[in-house]
């Protein structure tokens, strides 16, 4: 399959996962809501996670209405560190990578930072999602 095709189709299935995530919110919660719920869009991500979990394994917390996810191994990262990418441009292409988050989490009408990977650091990025 050409690549221009993969990387189509994996954005395809990330659309849809979008679709879904938003779907599920709004059966259970209503339009509103479901555009403003860190604790209910966090628990949506999370259970669409590939490989139950395993391809983006996470720690989480959750206080005062906040959700916060530590992704302690990211495949996109391995993937990189393992091409010896300098430090730097790690934490650059880490920090481009997690735009996409960005795009996700504000779509759904909540406060949301990334705080990605720096040299030194450990795991992957660190999400926050608030009301």
């Amino acid at each position: 399959m050409p690549l221009a095709k993969e990387l189509r189709d994996s954005f395809e299935n990330r659309a849809l996962l979008y679709w879904h995530i938003y779907d599920e919110l709004e059966t259970e919660l209503g339009p509103e809501r479901a555009e403003r719920t860190p604790d209910a869009v966090a628990d949506r991500f999370l259970a669409a996670s590939p490989d139950q979990g395993r391809l983006f394994p996470t720690e989480i917390v959750r206080r005062d209405g906040e959700v916060h996810i530590k992704v302690t191994s990211c495949p996109l990262k391995d993937a990189w560190a393992e091409a010896d990418l300098h430090a730097q441009d790690l934490a650059a292409i880490c920090r481009i990578a997690g735009r996409f988050d960005n795009g996700l989490f504000g779509a759904c009408g909540i406060r949301f930072a990334a705080d990605t990977w720096q040299p030194g650091g450990t795991g992957c990025c660190h999400l926050h999602l608030r009301p």
